[in-house]
């Protein structure tokens, strides 16, 4: 079976050979590469195309984002199988072998592993296994069990992306057919990914460290807090409605069991502070949805304007 690798590249010359390496070194060989430079300045170009393997496909585009550099390269993809590797992350040598073999072995359709977390230099710097370690700060100040304390894909899931990044998800070719691919959003797009998938499709983890996530002084998600609240937000606002009713509170619950789901429900689904901001996208959400607009959460990340008048909403601790 085929397996297709998308690398959005992006400004990663430091990390990009290492990251193409540990794809193109795989204990399974029947794979696909493909690279979308998203734009790069600096030499992360000809990096790529002084590697020479016949696996390995490069096509630089003017910058438009990573969710366009995936979806592109998904596209593109003709593996029975699909996994994503951010440019400043790397694979474990034998992680598209160890992912197939769970969902050989597993009713699911969709894989993340535990994680081992490095340094700009690749040093180690401890593993996250899934939800049971490394959760939002907020949570850790939470003195009863919340659904971290779960065996719940689905349900941690809605507590917090413990799946971390794109670099971390192995899937059938089937869930991007039915869910399609990432939309436009800058640090959420996995997440939002993740939820309409998981909502569709039975999802795993693979518990062995499979992947290095690099955390450096570039990453993405230190660049702006506000819009990265907003999109926490909204990734929640846009997609509850798929788990109301069946994950969460079930018409089947009653009595105490009712009742301590809505206590977990509560300490578990955090929105830093931001709860105007949610309940306002939600409104909007929901009333578009209720007037028959097809895709009325799509608004906001296409309208700048629109946008920034949610972002607008947040306001910084003592304001």
């Amino acid at each position: 079976m085929l397996v297709s690798v998308i690398i959005p590249s992006y400004n990663h010359a430091r990390f990009i050979e290492q990251a193409v390496r540990s794809v193109l070194d795989q204990t399974y060989p029947l794979l696909e590469l493909i690279v979308v430079d998203d734009g790069s300045k600096d030499a992360s170009v000809d990096i790529l195309r002084s590697i020479q393997d016949p696996r390995l496909r490069l096509y630089p585009q003017e910058n438009q984002g990573a969710h366009a550099a995936i979806n592109r390269g998904l596209s593109l993809a003709q593996g029975d199988y699909l996994c994503v590797l951010n440019s400043d992350d790397i694979f474990h040598p034998a992680r598209i072998e160890r992912c197939l073999r769970h969902l050989d072995t597993h009713p699911v359709d969709l894989v993340c592993s535990w994680i081992e977390v490095i340094d700009a230099d690749g040093q180690g710097k401890g593993v996250k296994k899934a939800w049971s370690n490394m959760r939002p700060g907020w949570s850790n100040k939470v003195n009863q069990p919340g659904f971290w304390s779960l065996d719940d894909f689905v349900l941690n899931l809605l507590s917090s992306n413990f799946v971390s990044t794109t670099s971390n998800i192995f899937m059938r070719r089937t869930v991007l057919e039915a869910v399609g691919g990432m939309r436009n959003l800058r640090f959420a797009h996995d997440w939002d990914f993740l939820l309409r998938a998981a909502a569709a499709f039975p999802c795993g983890v693979v518990e062995e460290p499979l992947m290095g996530y690099r955390l450096h002084g570039n990453n993405t998600i230190t660049s702006n807090k506000a819009w990265m609240l907003f999109e926490a937000c909204w990734v929640l606002a846009a997609n509850l409605h798929r788990f109301e009713g069946n994950v969460l509170f079930p018409a089947a619950d009653t009595g105490e069991k009712r009742v301590e789901h809505l206590r977990m429900f509560s300490r578990s689904v955090n929105v830093a502070g931001c709860d105007r901001l949610m309940w306002v996208l939600r409104t909007y959400i929901e009333s578009g949805r209720a007037a028959g607009c097809p895709h009325p959460e799509e608004d906001p990340l296409e309208d700048v304007a629109l946008r920034q008048a949610f972002i607008d909403l947040i306001e910084e601790p003592g304001a």
